[in-house]
């Protein structure tokens, strides 16, 4: 990588596109960021989540 280049940066989700994912309502995906179990970057009143921040969200509810 070039000294001038930025490393890109992944796309944030928006609420919807998180609770798509998982299949659940984005107020139920609300109640579980508001439990502290899913970390979101906040931008005054604007959500988003991280891709991996989802991932792991996932990967430790994963049962066998």
């Amino acid at each position: 990588m070039k000294k001038t280049e930025q490393p890109s940066l992944p796309r944030l989700l928006r609420l919807q596109e998180a609770s798509d994912t998982l299949g659940i309502s984005p107020k139920t995906l609300r109640r579980r960021i508001d439990e502290g179990q899913l970390p979101v970057i906040r931008d005054g009143r604007i959500l988003r989540v991280h891709p991996r921040d989802l991932e792991r969200y996932i990967w430790a509810r994963r049962s066998l």
